[in-house]
């Protein structure tokens, strides 16, 4: 059990703003990488789906462009291909009560405040009666995502009613040709949620989405020989991002401000502040620390909000698929690593109570002397006036979307029966670099600056416009096996299991990403027509269960007091749920 030790290293004042120019600045990271994991789910190829995406060494028609430039090769004279999807996703969070930590935290501050009672019961200084004042109303609730995903797209975010779409694209393979040519339109990532507006869970997102839309991918496939062909892709892709976050840190300093210790030494009983002269500070005595307004540990302290995207990623897939025997087939394929950097809009408009205190303790004589005795180290303090105007303007967001290797077999066991096994590697490490870059000064990200000097030694590179945000996540490898069925000369019958490990490293877990280790589960079919006409169908199950004791995930309900980054449900007991159901169907003609 942690110990509260009501005397900080820092000064009280102190630790609680830098701590929000901290947590405020970080909260950025959670979406993106909550988003990212859910990498070749939103592809819509049945074939790949049903074949738990094992099909590296037996690419699946148009979407080889993706799994597997090489397989164009196998698509003979012009043939066109649509394909739909239909998502339904759910995504739970548990929020249970308090561990140790916060509720002995609680208990004793109520012990402390009992001396500073009226014969009501109500606290002195201006306070709310403490179990108003402490309220948490994220205690023993549930939150559920709400209707279809919300994307993010040209035109900014869009909250779906279903999960569903369609794409497609069309290959040429000129008669008597070792060349085939091919485009298509596909989505390699693509996700997002919004829960209401009064919905315990909208401290870790409001809404949220992030995209990756291969819109145009012009390849070209060649016939080595026989047995081995070779393919490339060059991808002109949209990349989009958006976010709503209203804001709720219940951090231990703020219940320090709240103390009777800060309020009697500070502040009247009527709520007004003192002259620091009053407590033999050492300071000219005609000046006030006003840090008196009462700001409730659970108040939701602002709302952060912005649209970022870039019309132009270009990316790249290489393939490679050898048949040495005839019931024999490698395949090896690497995605690129792209590069994003998207510009949009922010908006943080702080609310009030907490946005009076700001104003009021940045109106304080002692904060003039202080911020001109940091200003000789080149370090800056927010004015009262830049507090008082919400901070909104342009925004940089770049990150690396990471490189990914696949090598697959697929062995025809039997004249009926093949069976598909990939590997792949995902250097999910290298998007473990956020750089956040504000076309102004954010008021809490100066407060941010000092903090990140003084608690990391500028681990997280907060300037007052930026933030150089580092995640911890690791590089993963996984696999994925199918089996196919040859009914009969028309109809084919394919199952499939992939397993996906979370990027999240065991000794950094974090509640904010729902989507950790997963299974996925799926069966599916394909039917030869008339007139060279083919289609695929496929049913997909993804599931994947968390559980995240108090105080066990730095981001989502860390308590460590030293630890700001964003704790938005500090010391509460916390389980994820999230389910996929997809359905997928794909038609295929030659014109």
């Amino acid at each position: 059990m942690l110990a509260f030790n009501p005397k900080p290293r820092l000064a009280p004042v102190q630790v609680y703003a830098l701590a929000w120019g901290v947590g405020i600045a970080l909260v950025l990271q959670s979406t993106p990488t909550r988003a990212s994991f859910t990498d070749s789910i939103t592809i819509g190829n049945p074939k790949a789906l049903s074949l738990g995406h094992a099909v590296t060494a037996d690419p699946p028609d148009i979407d080889s462009i993706h799994f597997n430039p090489a397989g164009l090769s196998r698509l003979k004279g012009r043939q066109m291909f649509i394909k739909g999807i239909v998502g339904l996703f759910s995504t739970e969070m548990e929020l249970g009560g308090y561990g140790d930590y916060m509720s002995d935290m609680i208990d004793d501050y109520r012990e402390q405040h009992r001396a500073f009672e009226d014969e009501n019961g109500d606290l002195l200084y201006g306070r709310s009666p403490w179990d108003e004042y402490v309220y948490n109303e994220t205690l023993f609730t549930k939150s559920r995502s709400e209707g279809g995903p919300t994307l993010m797209l040209p035109g900014g975010m869009v909250d779906m009613p279903i999960g569903a779409g369609m794409a497609g694209g069309a290959t040429y393979n000129p008669p008597g040709s070792r060349f085939t040519f091919g485009t298509n339109v596909y989505a390699p990532m693509m996700n997002g949620m919004h829960v209401a507006k009064d919905d315990p869970g909208r401290f870790a997102q409001e809404r949220a989405a992030f995209t990756l839309i291969t819109y145009f991918s012009p390849t070209v496939a060649y016939e080595v020989s026989d047995e081995l062909s070779v393919g490339l892709s060059i991808n002109f892709n949209y990349s989009g991002m958006g976010l709503e976050l209203p804001i709720h840190e219940p951090h231990v300093a703020i219940f320090f401000l709240g103390s009777p210790f800060i309020q009697g030494t500070f502040c009247n009983s009527d709520g007004t502040p003192k002259q620091v002269g009053d407590n033999n500070l050492g300071l000219n005595p005609e000046w006030v620390v006003d840090v008196c307004t009462e700001v409730p540990p659970f108040t939701t302290f602002g709302k952060l909000s912005f649209e970022v995207d870039q019309n132009l990623v270009l990316g790249y897939n290489l393939g490679l698929l050898w048949q040495p025997k005839p019931w024999l087939t490698l395949g090896l394929s690497y995605n690129s690593a792209i590069d994003v950097e998207m510009d949009g809009e922010f908006a943080f408009p702080i609310y009030d109570p907490f946005k009076t205190f700001l104003y009021n303790f940045h109106s304080s004589d002692v904060l003039e002397a202080v911020g001109s005795l940091i200003g000789n180290f080149g370090l800056q303090l927010p004015t009262a006036e830049e507090i008082q105007n919400d901070a909104e303007g342009p925004l940089t967001v770049s990150y690396e979307i990471p490189q990914r290797w696949n090598a697959g077999l697929s062995i025809q066991l039997t004249p009926k029966w093949k069976w598909n096994i990939d590997a792949r590697w995902t250097e999910w490490s290298a998007f473990s670099q956020i750089y956040l870059e504000f076309g102004m000064d954010v008021p809490l990200l100066k407060w941010g600056n000092i903090a990140d000097l003084v608690g990391t030694g500028e681990k997280n590179g907060i300037t007052p416009n930026s933030v150089d945000y580092q995640i911890s996540l690791r590089d993963v490898a996984y696999w994925g096996t199918g089996v196919e069925y040859q009914y009969n000369e028309h109809l084919v019958i394919r199952a499939g299991f992939e397993d996906r490990p979370s990027a999240v490293p065991e000794d950094a877990p974090n509640a904010l990403i729902p989507l950790n280790d997963s299974k996925l589960i799926s069966f599916g079919f394909g039917l030869d027509l008339e007139e060279d006409r083919h289609i695929d169908f496929a049913i997909g199950h993804l599931k994947s269960k968390t559980d995240f004791p108090a105080c066990s995930a730095q981001l989502g309900n860390g308590c460590d007091p030293a630890n700001v980054v964003y704790p938005s449900y500090a010391g509460q007991d916390i389980k994820t749920k999230v389910e996929v159901l997809l359905f997928e169907i794909g038609f295929q003609q030659h014109f």
